[in-house]
């Protein structure tokens, strides 16, 4: 039974589900990437992958094996290709091989740290005080700062991966497809980047090199795959309404809502003609232009997305919302990989 004294509250709260809708429900949509092969790789239904020649070279393997059970997972392809990863160089008798076709090639992998110093400004206390105001704009006692320059020492990482690779048929014994991928790295831990705010590019955040091989060689099984293998992944996205991120969803703007109805309902013209309006009028809305990235991205083609990539960069500008970085760093992906292609 309800107590007397809580029933305002339960009035306010099914108000509130009446006027703004469902507390905490969220508006998503599909975005459907599909990503063509350069290939085709015909009736072949498994794959071998072989030993490639150089260091490092299970680290190719590893990612590319990976990266194809992956996109298998995720794609909505009916015909898979099985594939196996084998740690031989060759085969003396490739009728034993139970595979249709295999893949192998050459690995040059380079990686090293460069270890130096640099002068860094560095702001520290004295440990004399003045009357002034704390971090809170309150009357206290500060301490008085001055500036000194230091030696800081500071790592340069710096790799380089060069992938060749070919895929044979092995029952006509003709190459079906051969490429070359590379990928580049360079990145400074330490130095002034130990007085910044952020803490991914200090000394004590340099990751072993085989981790920074590793992450080198996914980005190159990605992009093989995606030369031999067409994908289509789906993902869910979701719209924002123009609410403040701590409302869980309650309130928004009334017309970025109209929009997204009318996204919801297949008028997907009709609302970035209405997410159009809203910057005419509010040209900071954050919301109106993620949306419109949502819109873009839906579309799929290159030039699209890279419109997408503006709007979702406009909505980082001007708001703070997780979801709008997300976005960005999703939508930069499949660029990345739609031009390479």
């Amino acid at each position: 039974m309800y107590n007397s004294r809580n029933m305002p509250l339960l009035y306010l709260g099914v108000a509130l589900i009446a006027l703004y809708g469902c507390v905490g429900c969220v508006q998503k949509t599909r975005i459907t990437v599909i990503r063509h092969a350069e290939v085709s790789l015909q009736d072949i239904r498994t794959l071998a992958i072989l030993k490639f020649d150089g260091m490092h070279e299970e680290l190719v393997r590893k990612a590319l094996y990976n990266k194809i059970i992956e996109v298998q997972n995720l794609t909505n392809k009916v015909d898979y290709i099985r594939v196996i990863n084998i740690g031989q160089t060759r085969f003396d008798n490739f009728d034993e091989l139970d595979a249709g076709a295999v893949i192998s090639g050459g690995v040059v992998a380079t990686i090293k740290d460069v270890h130096d110093t640099e002068k860094v400004k560095i702001h520290e206390g004295t440990g004399e005080y003045k009357e002034g105001k704390n971090v809170f704009g309150q009357e206290a006692e500060v301490e008085i700062q001055r500036t000194v320059i230091r030696e800081v020492p500071y790592v340069m990482r710096q790799a380089n991966i060069i992938v060749d690779f070919n895929i044979v048929n092995l029952k006509t014994k003709q190459r079906i497809f051969a490429d070359k991928v590379s990928e580049k790295y360079k990145e400074k831990f330490g130095g002034k980047n130990e007085y910044r705010s952020y803490l991914e590019s200090r000394i004590s955040q340099l990751p072993p090199q085989n981790q920074t091989l590793e992450e080198l060689f996914d980005k190159v099984a990605s992009r093989i795959v995606a030369k031999i293998f067409t994908t289509e992944i789906t993902r869910i996205v979701e719209f924002d309404n123009g609410s403040n991120k701590y409302a869980m969803g309650i309130g928004g703007n009334k017309k970025v809502k109209k929009g997204i109805k009318c996204a919801k309902n297949g008028e997907w013209e009709k609302g970035i003609e209405i997410w159009m309006d809203v910057l005419n009028t509010e040209p900071e809305n954050s919301a109106a232009f993620y949306n419109l990235g949502i819109a873009y991205e839906k579309i799929g083609d290159l030039e699209n997305l890279k419109i997408a990539q503006k709007m979702y960069k406009k909505a980082v500008k001007y708001g703070d919302k997780e979801i709008y970085l997300d976005a960005l760093y999703r939508v930069k992906a499949t660029i990345s990989v739609q031009a390479e292609g």
